[in-house]
């Protein structure tokens, strides 16, 4: 009676014969991949394909045995009779009978490895099962995981794909989107960079990291890791006409090992960091050492504050002194540059009366509320710094139907014109996830300043010297003084 799994039967029969995974995986047709996790008793092959994979094996194991003359050695380990006439057929019997052991001691575990493969036509079907798809795994998923999506942002964008997002729970720790962008369709119409803003803006904890399309335009296949893959085609007029969705586990992790590297060996367009970096050698020294720079601010003023208040956030962020001494370097960089260099510095009006509210600001990689008097000081110094630098502008974007998608922005960008990066309002990550992302490309550089520059065009966007900001200031004064204090209380 056969008390071997079958992860040991397998075992034995490579043993006895010598034989190399990779030649298993070119007799059975599967990855060398499946070959280890079968021997290994991680995985089992599906039921519905066993007895073929077992037959193609048991007859490569039955001609080495009998071509180096094993056949004694067999014999006595398989218990089968010196005179069987067929030796591949007893092999195949006790491949299968070990196969039945291994699901006899797992009963429920073999009930993964069925391969359901669903094939799903027609857009409004495929948009329905897409979002309930993604609403279900992305909602179920509780650890770190990628999402490989190989279709373009644009294209994609245009068939309301990213919207699938905005309707999933995240639970997971960090999901990690890699996907593809063509720059030149990028730019060829603004609504593209709006949406491309507006989704990183939403989507806060998710990490987005997207590649160059080039390469992968015609790839159509949307994986989850250890999840679900889903390959669709598209018609000539860019919608999905038809999409096959796979969920079985081993199929799932071949494909996604395979596909992982058509992204990971590209150098990102734009990327997720968790710090950019203050030391001589890191990403803001080098973005300082500019001339021009535009800044639109969501997540509090974090410029031109005065030496005690950034004292006070190093007091209290217990920071190490390393990073004190990080961003003392870079305190005396700005208050070098900011006096002396064009800057512009965008604010939509809801983020400028959070901040008074609040005093909530996101300060270099630390976090930091300010109190009434430290907000009261640091206005005073804008004006200062202001009037001390004619070529200092700042940019307010007014409340607006043509601005609603900026009312509640939680995503900053901050540029120099060569290089950029965006943070987010660490307030509203609720995982792991990134609070910057690093933009690579000096194409996509210019894309976001052409983006900036159309919302300066609207008629909500008004432009303020040092004099027009001090006569708004003394306007105002007893009025944002009064709110202050309301919400200092």
């Amino acid at each position: 009676m056969i008390t071997e799994d079958y992860a040991t039967a397998l075992k034995n029969l490579i043993s006895l014969t010598q034989t190399k995974n990779l030649v298993l995986a070119n007799i059975t047709g599967y990855d060398i991949s499946y070959i280890s996790k079968w021997c290994n008793g991680i995985k089992l092959p599906t039921t519905k394909h066993v007895q073929q994979i077992n037959e193609k094996m048991a007859h490569h194991f039955a001609d080495t045995i009998i071509k180096e003359n094993k056949q004694k050695t067999l014999y006595a380990a398989l218990s089968i009779s010196p005179h069987t006439v067929d030796l591949a057929f007893e092999v195949t019997q006790y491949l299968c009978a070990a196969y039945r052991v291994s699901v006899k001691k797992n009963p429920g575990k073999q009930k993964e490895y069925t391969s359901p493969i669903r094939v799903i036509t027609g857009y409004h079907d495929i948009s329905k099962f897409l979002n309930d798809l993604f609403q279900k795994k992305i909602d179920s998923t509780n650890h770190e995981a990628n999402l490989l999506i190989f279709g373009e942002f644009c294209a994609l964008s245009d068939l309301g794909f990213w919207k699938y997002f905005e309707s999933c729970t995240l639970n997971a720790k960090r999901i990690t989107v890699r996907a593809g962008i063509n720059l030149d369709k990028l730019s060829s119409d603004p609504k593209y960079m709006r949406r491309l803003y507006r989704m990183l803006n939403h989507l806060l904890d998710y990490d987005f990291v997207f590649y160059d399309n080039t390469n992968l335009e015609h790839t159509n296949l949307i994986v989850l890791e250890d999840s679900f893959v889903v390959q669709y085609s598209l018609q000539s007029d860019g919608f999905m006409d038809m999409c096959t969705y796979i969920s079985d586990k081993i199929l799932v992790e071949d494909i996604y090992d395979r596909f992982l590297l058509c992204f990971t060996n590209q150098t990102p367009l734009i990327s997720p960091a968790k710090v950019l970096g203050i030391d001589e050698m890191g990403f803001r020294t080098a973005f300082y050492s500019a001339s021009h720079f535009f800044f639109f601010l969501t997540n509090g003023f974090d410029f031109l504050l005065p030496s005690n208040t950034i004292d006070n956030i190093l007091r209290d962020s217990c920071a190490s002194e390393n990073v004190v001494r990080q961003i003392r370097h870079l305190r005396i960089l700005w208050e070098e540059l900011l006096s002396t260099v064009d800057v512009e510095f965008m604010l939509p009006t809801t983020s400028i009366i959070r901040y008074i509210e609040t005093g909530y600001m996101f300060f270099t990689d630390l976090e930091y509320k300010t109190t009434t008097e430290e907000r009261k000081d640091h206005l005073q110094n804008i004006l200062s710094m202001m009037k001390n630098n004619p070529r200092m502008i700042m940019g307010v974007l007014q409340s607006s139907i043509e601005t609603i998608d900026y009312h509640e922005s939680n995503l900053s960008f901050y540029s120099n014109f060569s290089s950029a990066f965006l943070k987010k309002n660490r307030q509203y990550i609720t995982n792991n996830a990134s609070p910057f992302y690093i933009v690579s490309s000096k194409q996509l550089v210019n894309l976001f300043q052409s983006f900036f520059q159309r919302l300066k065009e609207l008629p909500a966007y008004h432009q303020y010297t040092y004099n027009d900001i001090n006569k708004k200031y003394e306007l105002y004064k007893k009025f944002i003084e009064r709110t202050l204090a309301l919400h200092d209380i």
